[in-house]
């Protein structure tokens, strides 16, 4: 970590000498004392995240969150509460293009936090649990909480762990968007809303929530994209201000757990990129998106997300494909296209390769297969930068030291205004919409021509995103009746 950032989170309340020492912290929980010896029971944090498999984002929630957990609250033992099955098979395998059960996201979680307690299940408006291991988590917890996602995404099981336990709930780094997300529309009677009252904290993960929290319509009258009438479906998207007061909630600004993301498979990615030809410092990596993903459900605007997306794909890769033209031939470097989601595995190619000048062409390398987190983080600390339309692709970059540039699609939340939040927004281009591909061009390679100047802007920024996240540890301590340390 870099000296800055130590200090700013020595500063902020968390003690960096736990980083390096899991094992100390576990010998911690066995052996806590208290006055005159007694044994004192070590506080028990229940995390329900892990929404995901399909994307490294949702993948990267968890083991930043854990890292934070690790450093800040190494007294704490935790129960990782998995939302989905944590090893890669059937369509996300298939789709990913890897063998069934060949990756387990759990391998991760229990590296960067050995002891971790990992269990699943659902559990009912009586506070009623689906098996044992979750029965005696939740039985136990003195606290839980919402990890990073896109919205609360389980208000009712908070409101049902609330309930049956009287213990404190949380959420830490969510978004809140009413487009996308979080439903107010049957005001009071809405669980995000019971559960974002009844929450001791709720911490947004970018501060467009706050403002929709606190009643500003954040898109303006006319939504975040006018319609194009040159197309066949309906394009508006609106977050409106809401009608219900809650000024109550006490929110806060804490970035997405992902920054603290610390995990590397140095192994996996040496050998891409010996098969690849990628030189370290000699490339960068490139990520994709489509407008929406690709479930096959209708989108918010009720139309096919196939015909949405086919309405954008050309447009918004050749944006990228004209950066990947001026990188290349400015540079000589290669580019290397890479995956955040399963959907895009099979897709690299043709989404930002076909079509590109022959000598171009053959400075892009492709990934064959999908991958785990822990590894694009150790390919990204080798890039020069990560161009990217996908959100966490960055913040893994971020978390390792390496630039990036985000390209935002409107239809993706507002998530990404995080980037602006924590000072880096010359790096985010929020409309794709109204950006050209010389623009996209112009913004990375802008970075690209002075790295030193931009990794020294990133470490200011980590360092916000570095206070930010021991606050949010703090408030979880005071919820816990734990001092500072």
């Amino acid at each position: 970590m870099h000296r800055r950032v130590i200090l700013q989170m020595l500063g902020a309340g968390c003690t960096i000498g736990t980083v390096l020492s899991p094992a100390a912290a576990l010998a911690a929980k066995s052996g806590m004392t208290g006055k005159k010896g007694t044994k004192v029971k070590a506080p028990h944090i229940l995390w329900r995240n892990a929404w995901n498999t399909n994307n490294i984002g949702d993948i990267g929630h968890v083991p930043g969150a854990l890292a934070l957990l690790r450093r800040c609250i190494p007294e704490a033992r935790v129960t990782l509460w998995a939302h989905k099955d944590l090893v890669i098979r059937g369509e996300i395998a298939s789709l990913g293009r890897v063998a069934d059960g060949a990756l387990d996201a759990g391998t991760i979680h229990r590296r960067v936090f050995p002891g971790l307690n990992i269990v699943s299940g659902e559990i009912d408006a009586t506070g009623k649990t689906s098996n044992a291991a979750l029965e005696a988590a939740v039985a136990s917890a003195d606290v839980m909480v919402i990890g990073s996602g896109a919205g609360i995404l389980e208000p009712s099981a908070l409101l049902s762990f609330h309930r049956r336990t009287g213990k404190p709930i949380g959420m830490y780094g969510i978004t809140t968007d009413s487009f996308n997300f979080t439903y107010f529309n049957d005001g009071e009677r809405s669980p995000d809303v019971q559960a974002l009252r009844a929450a001791s904290f709720v911490f947004t993960r970018e501060r467009t929530s706050l403002r929709l929290l606190g009643g500003a319509d954040v898109d303006g009258p006319l939504g975040d994209s006018i319609d194009d009438p040159a197309t066949p479906v309906n394009e508006k998207i609106n977050r409106e201000a809401l009608s219900l007061d809650l000024s109550g909630v006490n929110a806060d600004f804490v970035p997405d757990s992902t920054f603290a993301f610390d995990a590397r498979d140095d192994a996996r990615a040496a050998a891409f990129m010996k098969a690849k030809g990628l030189v370290p410092g000699q490339f960068i990596c490139v990520v994709p998106r489509h407008r929406w993903t690709p479930t096959g459900t209708k989108t918010r605007q009720g139309d096919s997300r196939e015909t949405y997306n086919a309405l954008y794909r050309k447009a918004d890769h050749d944006k990228l494909k004209t950066a990947i033209i001026d990188y290349v031939r400015e540079t000589g470097h290669k580019v290397a296209l890479v995956p955040e989601t399963v959907y895009v595995v099979g897709l690299l190619a043709s989404l930002l390769k076909d079509g590109l000048p022959d000598d171009v062409a053959a400075k892009v390398v492709v990934r064959d297969n999908y991958w785990l987190p822990d590894e694009a983080a150790s390919l990204f600390a080798h890039a020069q930068a990560v161009l990217s339309i996908e959100n966490h692709s960055p913040i893994i970059a971020a978390a390792v030291g390496t630039p990036f540039l985000m390209v935002h699609q409107p239809e993706d939340s507002f998530k990404a205004d995080m980037f602006r939040d924590i000072g880096l927004g010359s790096w985010y281009i929020r409309d794709i919409n109204k950006a050209s591909g010389a623009d996209v061009s112009a913004a990375l390679m802008a970075i690209v021509r002075d790295l030193p100047a931009a990794r020294s802007k990133l470490r200011l920024a980590m360092g916000l995103v570095a206070e930010r996240q021991a606050f949010g540890m703090r408030v979880i301590r005071r919820t816990l009746g734990l001092g500072p340390r």
